[in-house]
């Protein structure tokens, strides 16, 4: 069939798309996303840094024996000249020291600075005024004197420090950066650059500062380096958030930075010649070759730019990919549309559906077909279609269909389109089916005198949660498939059939286990204290064959529906204990927690499957934490605390789930005493909310604390509170800004690597 389409027109609206695609550009629109892929493709190739740099660091252990910070300046002062005797190349104080401390002590630290052999610079704090400016604060001359000053401005973008400056304007003139000063080679003035962050920050070598005034640090690893003396105790306030790496002490970010500009002031490609790239494959697209082949040449086209962005991230040359994306993906879509249009206008008895070899094997479907009437534009010359002549259309279109399928399979939307919900048929049969609905539409539609032609067309897509214009898409997507390849076509559905899958639950989900189709997934949890993966929660997965994926909260929702929910919770509580045992070979400490509801854990079924898991001895119980996510529901009952109590006489542990959602939840910790408690993710909000709902946040958690109960964050999705539960004392912590849920090989994986790297 050729594709007699109109060129002229699809190069207009591809100019307007470029124009469009190409102001979006250069507005910035794409950042937030372009930021993210250059995040994503630095990590393609990470390389160590040149180590000329080096970071005596105020650690968590120099401060447990030196003193909590900030330490006494006269202290710091003799830190500075243990430094000095190592014959350091530079050293540079990112330390600031505002105000006065005592004369004795501010006399000793600016005599000792001004008594080092090494050149020495200190740093100016700066921040964000409410006007937009950057306002700096400088250290006080009686502890520092007239050292050299550079400044430690960060610029934050989104939450992340993406780049750092080259100078500052300030009011007592323009500050060059620590970075800058670092690299010692001439860069623009009073511009920002972007960190080059495939440096891995791992490599950084860092001294304790307690073992550099003990002495203990070899003279070969400081003799002739840079020095950054700063904070890298994680539990201060010098902490940001670094791209790829996650939370970094500030003094990093400034060592990375001299590294990117010790290999060349950064250039950058932009988003323009990417996109003159896209209208190059726009312009192939147009011709007879390109119109054909339209799809592969759009996927081709991304694919080769999202390459060429990679590779050249890769060796430091900034890039923005995303409008030359976006513009052919806009191209592809828009021909393979206008194809599909044109089609559809072309289809006859010879081009459409006559032929159905795609369909003589014997395989045989259960689901549903999609039907979709429609006006055929191209003959009607009609632009719009009446209110009245739509409903009519209908009407006559189900007249049809109910006099060939049994009207109690057939549904619609009161929109022309239908829903044919057929029992199993083998694809041959299928075939004839649809032979004979086409030849039902044959003849036209009469509405008043005018004779109205019906398109129709079928889907066949095992998508059932998409909508109804996605299960269009599909359905004429498929005529073409059933012209040009004669594959079968996709099936497409307009309804959940959660409650068919409700009737037959416990059927289906044993016939799931037994056919592999039910897995296992588990959700990391972070320990906040060392910012590492600890613990894990176990769910499931039901990879249905024609629901498509069906997750823990839905699963066991139909389970309890269905009056399954027993079956359900006991699968669950056997994989995990599985699982418990064999990660016990790699992590030994690590635990599963299982969210159950409280009438299980009282149930004969489940008394029964603890003791009989106790005496496998496959896995320790201790490392199982049952999570109860309904003890609101029971609380004032007895035997719900009995229930609890017989869980932890096993040696299982127990936790109060979705915590803080009630007021009683506190009072419940009088009559019981669980091993944890997991904060509901509106509770954990709260500790950002008004000064009541925080006032009562931080009493749960400090009543948690007292009782020496282990305290978990569930569903985190905001940095702020993840950070406002560490500074709190929470423990773990798990959710979308912790880690995505991971397979068990996978997470075995995380583990293994875990260790390897405390052990190495």
């Amino acid at each position: 069939m050729a594709l007699n389409l109109n060129r002229k027109k699809i190069a207009r609206t591809i100019m307007i798309m470029a124009a469009i695609c190409g102001g979006l550009g250069a507005i910035g629109i794409f950042e937030p996303v372009t930021l993210l892929i250059n995040s994503l493709q630095s990590q393609i190739r990470t390389k160590p840094v040149s180590g000329d740099i080096v970071v005596v660091g105020i650690d968590s252990p120099s401060i447990r024996e030196i003193g909590r910070w900030p330490w006494p300046r006269d202290v710091q002062g003799q830190l500075l000249q243990k430094v000095d005797q190592y014959q350091p190349k530079a050293i540079y104080l990112d330390i600031g020291y505002q105000g006065k401390t005592t004369a004795k002590a501010d006399q000793y630290l600016r005599q000792s600075i001004e008594g080092l052999q090494s050149k020495t610079k200190i740093i100016a704090l700066a921040t964000d005024a409410n006007d937009g400016t950057v306002r700096s604060i400088y250290s006080h001359e009686d502890a520092v004197g007239r050292t050299a000053i550079v400044t430690a401005y960060f610029p934050y973008l989104f939450g992340y420090v993406w780049t750092l400056p080259t100078t500052i304007e300030t009011e007592k003139g323009k500050l060059q950066s620590l970075a800058a000063s670092i690299a010692g080679r001439h860069v623009p003035e009073g511009q920002n650059f972007r960190v080059d962050y495939s440096f891995d920050p791992r490599t950084i070598k860092q001294f304790a500062a307690k073992d550099v005034l003990s002495g203990s640090v070899p003279a070969k690893d400081i003799e002739g380096k840079t020095v950054v003396i700063g904070v890298t105790d994680m539990t201060q306030n010098d902490v940001h958030s670094m791209p790829g790496w996650g939370e970094k002490p500030g003094v990093l970010f400034h060592v990375l930075g001299a590294e990117t500009l010790k290999q060349g002031y950064p250039f950058s490609w932009g988003w323009l010649p990417f996109f003159v790239m896209a209208m190059l494959f726009g312009g192939i697209q147009l011709t007879s070759f390109g119109l054909k082949l339209s799809k592969l040449l759009s996927w081709s086209g991304a694919s080769l730019t999202v390459i060429t962005s990679s590779w050249l991230t890769t060796i430091h040359i900034g890039n923005d990919p995303l409008p030359a994306i976006v513009l052919i993906a806009s191209m592809g879509i828009y021909i393979g549309r206008q194809k599909a249009a044109l089609m559809r206008a072309q289809r006859n008895e010879h081009t459409g559906f006559a032929d159905m070899t795609g369909y003589r094997v014997k395989e045989v479907v259960s689901n549903a077909i999609f039907i979709g009437a429609t006006i055929k534009r191209s003959e009607t010359k009609r632009d719009s279609v009446a209110a009245s002549d739509q409903k009519h259309i209908m009407k006559e279109v189900g007249r049809r269909l109910s006099s060939f399928i049994d009207e109690k399979q057939l549904t619609h939307n009161d929109n022309q389109q239908f829903l044919w919900e057929m029992p199993p048929t083998e694809t041959g049969t299928l075939g004839e089916h649809l032979e004979g609905i086409r030849r039902m539409f044959s003849a036209p539609i009469v509405i008043d005198g005018r004779q109205i032609d019906i398109d129709i067309f079928f889907g066949v897509d095992r998508n059932i949660n998409a909508n109804v214009e996605q299960r269009m898409e599909s359905a004429l997507d498929a005529s073409i498939i059933a012209r040009d390849t004669a594959a079968t076509f996709k099936i497409a559905t307009a309804n959940s059939f959660d409650e068919h899958l409700t009737k037959h639950f416990g059927t289906e989900f044993d016939l799931a286990v037994a056919m592999g189709d039910i897995n296992v997934i588990f959700e990391p949890q972070q320990a906040l204290k060392s910012g590492r993966p600890s613990d894990a929660e176990v769910s499931l997965i039901w990879m249905h064959p024609a629901y498509g994926e069906i997750r823990g909260a839905k699963l066991f929702a139909l389970a309890s529906l269905s009056g399954h929910l027993t079956k359900a919770s006991l699968h669950l509580c056997e994989e995990a204990s599985k699982y418990a045992g064999q990660i016990a070979s790699i992590w030994p400490g690590f635990s599963m927690s299982i969210k159950v509801s409280v009438p299980f854990i009282a149930s004969n079924e489940f008394e029964r499957w603890l003791k009989s898991s106790m005496q496998a001895k496959h896995f320790r119980p201790h490392s199982l934490i049952f999570n109860l996510i309904d003890v609101h529901e029971h609380s004032g009952e007895n035997s719900t605390i009995r229930a609890m109590q017989n869980v932890q006489e096993h040696g299982f542990r127990v936790s109060i789930g979705r915590f803080g959602i009630m007021n009683t939840d506190i009072d419940l910790l009088e009559r019981f005493k669980p091993n944890e408690i997991c904060l509901d993710k509106n509770f954990s909000a709260e500790l950002l909310g008004s000064t009541s709902s925080q006032i009562f946040a931080d009493a749960a958690i400090r009543i948690a604390k007292i009782l020496n109960i282990q305290i978990v964050a569930d569903g985190l999705e905001d940095r702020a509170v993840l950070l406002a539960l560490k500074d709190r004392g929470c423990d773990r912590a798990q959710g979308k800004i912790i880690a995505n849920a991971l397979n068990y090989k996978e997470l075995a994986e995380l583990m293994s690597a875990i260790k390897a790297k405390k052990t190495g």
